[in-house]
């Protein structure tokens, strides 16, 4: 359940697998698309369930530590099974069209009255493009608004056959410069904006999105110049500011992963509302989400 996903009330179906390794990342758990083992030691009970069951003896349990060798791990879920106090879990799971449209379903009233749907993301959706175009013909048949949440580093082709089933965009731009870019996501940014434009002449609505990360995108320069770009699309909606937040660390906790943002402090307000202002002096209409 989302509302800050696109319109009304929405299901956000989340695909693992993602292209980009951007450095603020809050949802580790998406850039690999196999599933994961995610341990939180502050739940754990020490009652040694997970060790007794595990076929590779991955698992490690005393008195005063717990942890699981990730090089031994297969990730055959038993642990979790056995773990009443849900320290361990799995993170992922296969799953067909048909039982996600059953899933989503049950969430039709509360899209009907309030002009919902469903938002696909990620991770990066369109990384399976067929299984994608196939749930969405599915969803759209079933009579589900639908929005998808991209990267846009994907090929072209992979959009462009989900333009006649989807309802808008949801698409970030983390910064303008293409050699900056690719330092922060590891790509650069030319086949996201030559996909997002074509986006635009076609006509589908789409939400800008601006992660702002202070030191690394939040210079009024690039601000100003992301906003100069998004005034020349045509279907744009809004441009929406998503400012740093840190509620990704107990994910990578729980990965075992070092948490590369530590050391970004969280961006004051007045911060915030002065470059809304800025792209607002554009011409264009801007929202703080989050």
């Amino acid at each position: 359940m989302t509302v800050h996903n696109g319109p009304g009330i929405r299901t956000l179906i989340l695909f693992k697998g993602c292209p980009l390794r951007c450095v603020w990342c809050s949802t580790p758990e998406s850039q690999s698309s196999e599933p994961e083992v995610a341990f939180r030691l502050d739940r754990c009970i020490r009652c040694g369930c997970c060790a007794a069951v595990c076929p590779e003896g991955a698992i490690d349990i005393t008195r005063d530590t717990a942890r699981i060798d990730r090089a031994l791990c297969t990730v055959c879920g038993k642990c979790a099974e056995v773990c009443s106090a849900e320290a361990i879990t799995i993170l992922g799971k296969w799953m067909t069209v048909q039982e996600l449209v059953r899933e989503v379903a049950k969430d039709k009233v509360f899209h009907k009255h309030s002009g919902g749907g469903v938002t696909i993301s990620g991770g990066e959706a369109l990384m399976d493009p067929e299984f994608t175009l196939e749930l969405v013909r599915a969803l759209v048949k079933d009579g589900v608004s639908v929005g998808v949440d991209t990267s846009g580093q994907v090929p072209w082709a992979s959009i462009e056959q989900l333009l006649p089933y989807v309802d808008f965009f949801l698409w970030d731009i983390k910064h303008m410069d293409p050699e900056r870019h690719k330092e922060l996501t590891g790509a650069s940014n030319e086949l996201i904006l030559r996909n997002l434009r074509a986006v635009s002449e076609r006509g589908t609505p789409i939400y800008l999105r601006i992660p702002i990360m202070p030191g690394l995108n939040d210079s009024p320069e690039n601000i100003a110049a992301t906003a100069e770009f998004a005034r020349g699309l045509s279907s744009l909606v809004e441009v929406d500011l998503l400012p740093l937040h840190h509620l990704g660390k107990a994910r990578y906790d729980s990965l075992d992963r070092p948490y590369p943002i530590a050391d970004l402090r969280l961006v004051p307000d007045p911060v915030i509302q002065e470059l809304k202002a800025l792209v607002e002096s554009y011409g264009l209409e801007a929202c703080v989400v989050g």
